[in-house]
């Protein structure tokens, strides 16, 4: 048995940063267990110095100063009267550049929240991101650089090719 030690990567529905470490117990080179450590933000996401390059890209989407406007513009917060629906994103962030964008419906009676429906959808590199919330978008057009988006074409190919084959 061995373990290998990856970053997990999030930016959460307020617009943070959230990295854990995740431990892969493996098996004959299957995970047979995950470990999952607490979530870290960076302090200061203006002094990356340490950080992983993923880290500093995603920092840099998601605190881009037209992001956090048009952000702060999107963002829907419950006012406590009446009854609401209020929209929120929760985004993770892949290794080969997949990002899984949990859409959270929510619904509110005079501020209290009586309902919470999560909602999964993708945004995969090479995709048209045009239509995603603010963050999202911002994210993918960050991380999708075309080297990106070429490794994921290709691996895309590769699998199809052994589905094939294993036909």
């Amino acid at each position: 048995m061995e373990k290998q030690q990856r970053l997990s990567h999030k930016v959460n529905e307020h617009g943070n940063i959230e990295i854990q470490i995740v431990t892969d117990y493996l098996k004959d080179g299957v995970i047979i267990s995950q470990d999952y450590s607490n979530p870290m933000s960076p302090a200061d996401t203006s002094k990356m110095d340490g950080w992983d390059d993923r880290t500093k890209e995603i920092a840099e989407a998601s605190t881009d100063s037209k992001v956090v406007a048009d952000f702060a513009t999107e963002k829907q917060e419950p006012t406590g009267i009446g009854i609401e629906e209020i929209i929120s994103y929760e985004r993770e962030i892949e290794e080969d550049g997949k990002i899984a964008v949990y859409m959270i419906t929510r619904i509110f009676d005079e501020g209290k929240q009586i309902s919470r429906q999560p909602c999964l959808s993708w945004i995969m590199p090479g995709d048209d991101s045009s239509k995603a919330d603010v963050m999202s978008k911002a994210l993918a057009e960050k991380l999708h650089t075309t080297e990106v988006v070429a490794a994921y074409v290709a691996s895309q190919a590769e699998l199809e090719a052994e589905n094939v084959a294993e036909k």
